[in-house]
């Protein structure tokens, strides 16, 4: 069954969510950030997560989706791994807005915030007015795992980020920052975040990761 990537786009958004939500699947602080309750919706109602992510693609040209397929499965369930990529090459700065972020129905607004606020918020002050490269999303089907659909995304955006001239940076758990540094990444901050007041775990590890770009040879 052969593998072949290729660019993505809004259609490509549901199944992406479909193997989002099989990758990563019930874990330890999910009922904490997303503990509903959530409205009713009819069943052919958008998904909420579909129309975030696609309002990101469509709102910044520094954002690129791309997949893997495999060739020998039907085209309507043939991806088998999804990334989301930003190639920032104009210098970023922090945010100015104090606008809330609005984190969905059914979120608990302070845990994401104090989770997902705090790496965006730490990655901001790491690359302040410089420009780069972030993969802000990659996963694939768990059915689908060790044939290298993973890999052959990193592969594609840290060549994307070498052609570029940018430095790349990811969040991971501390489990798959062990695959990332194999690849390239170095650990450059550790997020201990403690959700014990959600009464959840008192720590939860996120790996920082940075990539410098790579020198002629």
């Amino acid at each position: 069954m052969p593998l072949k990537l290729l660019p993505a786009g809004p259609r490509d958004a549901d199944q992406s969510i479909h193997i989002e939500n099989l990758a990563y699947g019930p874990n330890p602080i999910g009922s904490i950030i997303y503990p509903g309750p959530f409205p009713p919706s009819a069943p052919d109602a958008p998904n909420p997560r579909v129309e975030k992510l696609v309002s990101q693609l469509e709102a910044d040209p520094a954002c690129k989706w791309v997949k893997v397929i495999d060739t020998e499965l039907p085209e309507e369930r043939n991806m088998v791994a999804f990334s989301m990529w930003f190639f920032w090459t104009v210098p970023q700065h922090k945010a100015q807005d104090d606008t809330p972020v609005d984190y969905g129905t059914g979120s608990n607004w302070e845990a994401c915030d104090y989770f997902f606020g705090e790496m965006r918020r730490r990655r901001e002050e790491r690359f302040e007015g410089k420009s780069y490269a972030y993969l802000k999303l990659l996963h694939t089907d768990p059915a689908h795992q060790g044939r290298g659909a993973a890999s052959m995304l990193l592969r594609w955006g840290a060549e994307e980020a070498d052609r570029l001239g940018l430095d790349s940076y990811l969040e991971s758990s501390p489990d798959a920052a062990r695959w990332y540094a194999k690849r390239g990444f170095v650990e450059v901050d550790l997020f201990h975040a403690d959700f014990s007041k959600w009464n959840g775990p008192k720590e939860h590890p996120s790996a920082l990761m940075a990539r410098p770009v790579a020198k002629p040879s």
